[in-house]
């Protein structure tokens, strides 16, 4: 593979792979492996830094992070990085990690070396964190984020600063957004969400990996044609562990959704219910958990965030195309719609019927008709318009 500049992801991940790889040879720095080392790295940190602008995690970052998965403390650590007073020095970034430390770390906490080997940053300042004028100070007070402006600068501390945040997450995809997007609030808005999922302590434990599978996915999306669907959904999901926040999104984003990791590995859903549609609600429902089952975990992604999901479903990456494929296939299988009365002729009767045959809301499938004809006119009143929200009158709108 001869070095190139990176143009897209499927690019990036295969020098990422190569990075990690040529990382764990350990090879001398004045050797052409080394400097081939060099080289992908450099390429592969300047890819990161376009295509994703959320702060990149530091070998410390990386280090907390798994000590928190892991529930490890300093202690646990010390024989890796040399003793208590080196183990000490380096989570302080005082002391940059050698190759050993790297090659250690990588065999014992098996934290991939293409995160190790980038330059650690200083110890976090004032000047790394938002500026509380940076924040929409009297909406957060409104939804009960924080009693008083006064307290701002704590939030900013709490939700910016922990080693384990989505800020400081391996990677944090985003797909949906625009120029005008404001990636402070999307930031702002996941680590809020993860926030308010670790807090609900009684979820703690139950979640089980193998749990998470298509069968789950397709019965929660079944519980769409119960009264009080959207509630049922919740319930059912946090009853395996797996947290699901309403959380309405910030100014200048038009988050829809997000699956991302909690501080006990298990997924979190967060949903904005910004469209207050049903329709709009199952779609992005089931896409997270997509993500979540797919696409979390692992050497994969640690949080995916969605905007505009009714306008962006033929994203060209493989990542997004797959949720956006099995979570169509799950709600409305291809076989069956196709070749349906409701897909061939449209009426709110064919739609009903189609519906009663798959077990799932009507708005689900009027609005897969509304998408595929890219007519939002049709059938208004069947998508379940200012539904969504009544389900979850805890929610504080403003």
């Amino acid at each position: 593979m001869e070095p190139r500049v990176i143009k897209t992801d499927e690019q990036y991940r295969r020098y990422l792979q190569a990075v990690e790889d040529l990382a764990a040879d350990d090879p001398p720095a004045d050797s052409s492996e080394g400097a081939r080392l060099e080289l992908l790295a450099k390429l592969v940190e300047d890819y990161e830094k376009v295509r994703y602008p959320f702060s990149q995690p530091d070998p410390v970052d990386s280090i907390l992070f798994r000590m928190e998965q892991q529930g490890l403390r300093q202690k646990d650590i010390a024989d890796i990085l040399g003793g208590k007073n080196r183990a000490s020095e380096i989570l302080a970034r005082k002391r940059p990690l050698t190759l050993p430390m790297i090659r250690a770390l990588y065999e014992h906490l098996e934290i991939p070396p293409a995160l190790l080997i980038r330059e650690p940053r200083s110890a976090y300042g004032a000047e790394e964190l938002p500026k509380p004028a940076e924040l929409p100070a009297p909406l957060l007070v409104k939804r009960g984020w924080v009693d008083s402006d006064e307290a701002i600068p704590g939030l900013i501390r709490r939700l910016f600063t922990p080693a384990g945040s989505p800020i400081f997450l391996r990677h944090t995809l985003m797909f949906g957004t625009s120029a005008r997007t404001n990636r402070l609030h999307v930031r702002l808005w996941l680590a809020r969400v993860r926030e308010v999922a670790d807090s609900r302590t009684y979820l703690h434990g139950r979640f089980r990996p193998a749990d998470l599978n298509e069968d789950l996915i397709r019965y929660v999306s079944r519980l769409s044609w119960m009264d009080k669907g959207p509630r049922l959904a919740q319930e059912f999901l946090e009853e395996r562990g797996i947290a699901v926040v309403i959380e309405p999104h910030l100014p200048a984003t038009h988050l829809d959704g997000a699956a991302m990791l909690g501080r006990n590995n298990a997924p979190v859903i967060g949903l904005t219910l910004r469209e207050d549609r049903l329709d709009n609600f199952w779609f992005t429902l089931i896409h997270e958990l997509v993500h979540a089952w797919r696409h979390l975990g692992g050497e994969q992604y640690r949080a995916i965030a969605d905007e505009n999901i009714d306008k962006h479903r033929s994203e060209d990456d493989k990542v997004e195309r797959e949720a956006n494929e099995r979570t169509a296939e799950i709600l409305i299988p291809r076989s069956i719609g196709k070749r349906s009365a409701a897909f061939m002729n449209p009426t709110s009767e064919a739609i009903r019927a189609l519906a009663a045959e798959l077990q799932v809301s009507p708005a689900i499938v009027a609005g897969r008709i509304r998408y595929e004809r890219q007519n939002y006119a049709l059938f208004a009143k069947l998508v379940g318009y200012r539904q969504a929200r009544l389900a979850f009158p805890e929610v504080r709108w403003g």
